[in-house]
């Protein structure tokens, strides 16, 4: 039998679960990145291409605030990650919401973007330092169901003030963002550990010398100490990050092409695509903590591939048959291979990753959402227009098929217990 979500929440550590509340305060007002692009081009009269040129550096900056959220996590600690994101992120978002012109307001837009993803690697990290092995896919799970349904409701709650007043739409998610910090600072400790704590590893030469070979032939001088690790030089966190970023890549067209998918070609209005991708959040909430618990006895990385593999049957079948009841089944099958997915990746990277760099193994990885975001309808809109509705959704597909074999292929060569750094809690 699945246990609840509340009752899994409650298994979780006091600060794990005011980390998971104030995650979900965030995301119910997370008002802006939803219908910032109607902003623009409704108040602000952008051309289509100052709008894009726009909204790219805003995700260029999210990318780079990602990236450097974990370095400032593993290297300043967690809390301070934290708090200049959220402090500083609301207090841009309420100043854009009294911009008194565009001139004023894109330059506080684009700091915005480097600033307000800095708490993303800093909150997972601080999973992984307090919650053992066996319940950090749950954890996972947890801050992820957390997100999902404040997006839900904020998405339903943005809309009415994007057309009410779009001020008090960037005020709403600034103070919103800035009682999230608040919660930060009251009530989550520092969790990052001390280097002269961090948990040594016992002499692996030989298991380090073997993955050294199953990965592309590595040989040189022993590895630095945990600080030292870089999860840019690290074989295994670069392909799971590969892995990552087939699977976003692939997921993202349920913001590009499905839409066109569903409104243009089989003619539906657009609340009927609304309602057919909010079904993603609804059922993330309902079943994803519960799902991840239920898995555990299963091997993770394997779990992720088979998520992975129902990610591309989803879409690969989509543009097979023009109903709704035929789209219903693909939404439910790619959030079902979300789910078994995203929690089980997370808690691989975290159960590898060194102490010391956890924070920089998690942005990694989290990273590759944001990236395959720019590069998706770049890649995929043209190939959409071209290809039409049969030849395009398989090769969607075919996109995943890669990622899949690498976590196959890391489950034999890196998760093991003897091989895994990060597996002792440091805090």
């Amino acid at each position: 039998m699945l246990a609840s979500p509340l009752t899994l929440l409650r298994r979780l550590p006091p600060t794990v679960r005011v980390l998971i509340a104030g995650a979900l305060v965030n995301r119910l007002g997370g008002f802006i990145g939803p219908y910032l692009a109607i902003v623009l081009r409704r108040e602000f009269h952008l051309s289509p291409y100052q709008l894009g040129l726009l909204l790219t550096c805003y995700g260029a900056g999210s990318l780079v605030s990602i990236l450097v959220g974990g370095v400032v996590a593993d290297r300043l600690g967690r809390r301070l990650a934290l708090l200049v994101s959220l402090l500083g992120g609301g207090a841009l978002a309420c100043a854009m919401g009294f911009a008194p012109s565009i001139r004023v307001f894109i330059p506080l837009l684009v700091l915005f973007g480097f600033v307000a993803d800095l708490y993303r690697p800093a909150a997972s990290s601080i999973i992984g330092d307090l919650l053992p092995p066996a319940q950090r896919a749950v954890g996972f799970a947890g801050l992820r169901t957390a997100i999902n349904l404040g997006f839900a409701v904020g998405m339903a709650v943005g809309g009415v003030l994007a057309d009410w007043s779009w001020r008090a739409m960037f005020i709403g998610d600034g103070v919103t963002t800035i009682l999230y910090g608040l919660i930060v600072y009251f009530f989550v400790p520092e969790t990052r550990p001390a280097a002269s704590e961090a948990p040594e590893r016992p002499p692996l030469a030989r298991n380090e010398s073997a993955l050294a070979l199953e990965l592309g032939g590595l040989s040189g001088p022993p590895r630095p100490p945990a600080s030292g690790f870089s999860p840019w030089r690290d074989p295994v966190c670069l392909q799971l990050a590969l892995a990552s970023f087939a699977f976003a890549l692939a997921f993202h067209t349920n913001v590009t092409a499905l839409p066109l998918t569903i409104t243009v070609t089989a003619g539906y209005p657009a609340p009927v695509y609304g309602c057919l991708v909010g079904l993603n959040g609804l059922l993330i909430v309902l079943f994803e903590m519960s799902a991840t618990d239920a898995l555990r006895r299963f091997r993770r990385l394997r779990v992720a591939a088979l998520g992975m593999l129902f990610v591309g049957v989803g879409y690969g079948i989509t543009g097979f048959v023009m109903h709704w009841a035929w789209f219903l089944l693909t939404v439910v099958l790619w959030t079902a291979g979300e789910i078994l997915s995203a929690p089980q990746k997370l808690a691989f990277i975290a159960d590898w990753a060194p102490a010391e760099s956890r924070g920089r193994y998690l942005s990694l990885i989290q990273a590759t959402w944001s990236l395959a975001t720019a590069v998706n309808p770049i890649v995929f809109l043209p190939l959409y227009a071209r290809l039409g509705e049969r030849a395009f959704w398989p090769l969607v597909a075919l996109v995943t098929l890669p990622g899949c074999l690498l976590l196959l292929h890391l489950d034999r060569a890196a998760d093991r217990p003897e091989k895994l750094r990060g597996l002792l809690v440091t805090s």
